[in-house]
């Protein structure tokens, strides 16, 4: 009988301890914290945004008071409509949604040229007369400013959970390449509007949407958060990460992954350098003379664009508000720091 009772004791014991070990584990996360001796001096914010950000989208973030901030760092003085976001720009119109509407608000004269359209747009690009439109049911449209109507449309999948970093539609020469929120690229002839191909670049089903897609030369580079594609004219490159963001240019792209890794490949793909800053959870990403990336605890890391050397400087405080990467400057919250 005592053997039994001490066995039952020692049974308690055994779980209460399994538990307590699997609920720290549980609760337990490990933050990025370099040496001190590697975090040289504190940096600087350079200057105050009007208002803080509410809202980031791939090419601009909205402002609280209604102002937006673009891709080349300006904040033009424009109060939006309450509920309305940021979107896009050309050479001469800003374009911004507003409920089941397209605003694209010419850049000197402010006059407004409004789309009525059927659903939420969540990303646009605009070339000459046409406008590609993708909405937020994966539906996508090309929609004719001349003839004031839908020149091509076609209807996904839905896809109600996705990154909020949605990739804008890119005009080519004769094509158009708009990408989809489960995944896809959709490619499109600009002068017959037929569709010409479409290209998965990953085909999970949920946080799926491209988050990145631009084009240098020959070369078309699009990313969702699972997988990063390079498109040439004979052939399509993979690399699978865990991707945060990524930098391309002309030679090189740099892949920022979710694990803390910034990794180096050619054009096709190749891995040519990886380094690793254990636990750390990157934000904005930028380059000027080096490649820049924030990470949350409040540090800047500058790389050289081989990956060889870094450098760690200190924030005044942890990245907790929403961030925007824009031409020279990174947007933390209501701030901003300069990248030169």
């Amino acid at each position: 009988m005592q053997n039994k009772t001490l066995h039952s004791y020692l049974k308690l014991i055994f779980i209460g301890i399994v538990g307590i070990l699997i609920l720290s584990g549980c609760g337990s996360k490990y933050y990025f914290k370099p040496d001190k001796k590697e975090v040289q001096e504190t940096v600087l914010y350079d200057g105050l945004a009007p208002a803080w950000i509410s809202s980031v989208v791939r090419n601009g973030a909205t402002l609280m008071n209604g102002q937006f901030i673009t891709k080349n760092a300006e904040i033009p003085d424009i109060r939006l409509n309450r509920g309305s976001q940021y979107l896009n720009e050309t050479e001469e119109y800003y374009i911004v949604q507003y409920k089941k509407s397209l605003a694209l608000i010419h850049k000197e004269t402010r006059d407004e040229i409004i789309i009525e359209l059927e659903s939420i747009p969540v990303s646009a690009s605009l070339d000459g007369n046409l406008v590609a439109i993708i909405f937020d049911t994966n539906t996508i449209a090309v929609y004719d400013l001349k003839s004031d109507r839908v020149v091509y449309r076609q209807d996904n999948v839905p896809a109600p959970a996705n990154n909020t970093l949605v990739a804008a539609p890119y005009f080519l020469t004769d094509i158009i390449v708009i990408p989809t929120l489960d995944g896809k690229l959709i490619v499109i002839d600009k002068n017959t509007m037929q569709l010409v191909r479409n290209i998965v670049v990953n085909g999970d089903r949920y946080f799926n949407n491209v988050i990145f897609l631009e084009a240098i030369g020959n070369r078309m580079v699009a990313a969702t958060p699972k997988r990063i594609i390079s498109v040439s004219p004979n052939v399509i490159n993979t690399f699978d990460a865990n991707i945060k963001d990524i930098l391309f240019f002309e030679d090189r792209i740099f892949i920022f992954s979710n694990e803390g890794e910034v990794i180096l490949t050619d054009r096709d793909l190749n891995e040519m350098q990886r380094t690793k800053f254990p636990f750390a959870h990157f934000s904005a990403t930028n380059h000027g003379r080096e490649i820049v990336v924030l990470e949350t605890q409040g540090y800047m890391i500058s790389l050289d664009d081989s990956l060889q050397t870094s450098t760690i400087r200190r924030l005044p405080r942890a990245v907790t508000e929403p961030t925007f990467s824009a031409y020279g400057k990174i947007f933390i919250g209501n701030k901003f720091i300069n990248i030169q």
